[in-house]
């Protein structure tokens, strides 16, 4: 991963290979972003996407594995009580028939580059349980 810093935002360049959700979690740890939103474009290889119901209230999750463009990758960052980063992401792929498949983001291999923009709001956004649902939402 490289970055630099833009007033507050961030530019980064994921290489091949690299896991985002991991990759996105370490810069916000190292650079104490407690609160943001991201944007993301690039090409993946090895995708965990999941759907969650919300009458079971769990996620169901699925591994796909072949050559994807990642049209559009989007999130926002928060923390939780104990003050452990918190990212909440969502994707949408094309494959090499044209077709899309999206959902929650769990984890995502890079295959090419992935190049990210993240804005630090500068405040910290905690991200509390839900009591119905049990996931975390923004506390505000």
């Amino acid at each position: 991963m490289k970055f630099r810093k833009s007033g507050s935002n961030y530019i980064v360049k994921l290489n091949k290979g690299e896991e985002v959700m991991k990759e996105l979690t370490k810069l916000c740890k190292e650079q104490n972003i407690e609160a943001g939103c991201f944007t993301a474009i690039g090409a993946a290889s090895e995708v965990e996407l999941g759907y969650f119901d919300p009458v079971k209230k769990v996620y169901d999750s699925k591994d796909f594995v072949e050559n994807f463009e990642i049209t559009s990758l989007v999130g926002n960052i928060g923390r939780l009580k104990n003050d452990d980063v918190v990212i909440h992401s969502h994707i949408n792929l094309s494959n090499k028939n044209y077709g899309l498949i999206g959902g929650h983001l769990f984890k995502c291999k890079v295959s090419l580059v992935c190049e990210l923009f993240i804005t630090d709001l500068g405040e910290k956004i905690v991200k509390l349980p839900d009591r119905e649902f049990g996931l975390n939402f923004m506390n505000l």
